[in-house]
């Protein structure tokens, strides 16, 4: 969750949403409490500051031209960072919610309204955990960021790829119908060729023989 070194590029996943704020680290462990939370307070300070901002856009005393781009481009980032931190929280947010959310902050922002894409209770507000320093953590190799650190991205993001790959063509896949099929007949699905065979490569069809194949059931 926390690495020591900002030469270590790290991409984060979040598995779910979480409301939480840490408590005062200590030399031996730091400790993180859920926080009982819901969508509509967590968005109130949000829609307030996109309302006010989009207010002085409106007005005439908006700035124009560079002004006015560098004004919106600030609000769309304050924006987004209220959405993972404020007034002492955070919250985790995964690559879906966070997306969603984002295009709502910029309609919002384009157009003084929008609904809030969210609501009720974010889960987990009871949970907590504790990260010992001396059980939990360990003290890696340090990356030259100039000698290392580009092997080290090279690495990391081919598998990167290879996974969002695979995640691209598991969407496209989940668009056809039928259980069975011809070249021919899952072609007409709007299917490319290469497409087909990425269906296979991973392991979302099966070639039975020659032209024919067969859905996958995991």
């Amino acid at each position: 969750m926390v690495s020591f070194g900002a030469a270590l590029e790290v991409r984060g996943a979040a598995k779910g949403v979480w409301c939480y704020h840490p408590a005062e680290p200590d030399t031996k462990r730091a400790v993180y409490y859920g926080v009982p939370m819901t969508w509509e307070r967590w968005a109130r300070p949000i829609q307030e500051f996109l309302t006010e901002r989009h207010r002085r856009f409106s007005a005439a005393l908006c700035p124009s031209g560079k002004q006015k781009e560098r004004l919106f481009t600030e609000t769309l980032n304050q924006s987004m960072m209220m959405l993972f931190y404020q007034n002492g929280l955070y919250m985790t947010l995964p690559g879906e919610q966070t997306k969603i959310l984002r295009e709502w902050v910029y309609q919002y922002l384009s157009v003084g309204c929008g609904a809030f894409p969210y609501s009720g209770a974010i889960p987990d507000g009871e949970y907590s955990f504790t990260i010992d320093f001396a059980k939990d953590t360990e003290i890696v190799r340090a990356y030259d960021l100039k000698t290392d650190m580009a092997q080290y991205n090279r690495d990391n993001n081919a598998a990167h790829n290879k996974d969002m790959a695979y995640q691209k063509t598991k969407e496209r896949f989940e668009t056809i119908t039928g259980g069975a099929w011809t070249t021919q007949e899952i072609l007409a699905q709007g299917v490319s060729r290469k497409t087909l065979d990425k269906f296979v490569k991973y392991g979302l069809i099966r070639r039975v023989k020659q032209g024919h194949y067969v859905r996958n059931f995991v």
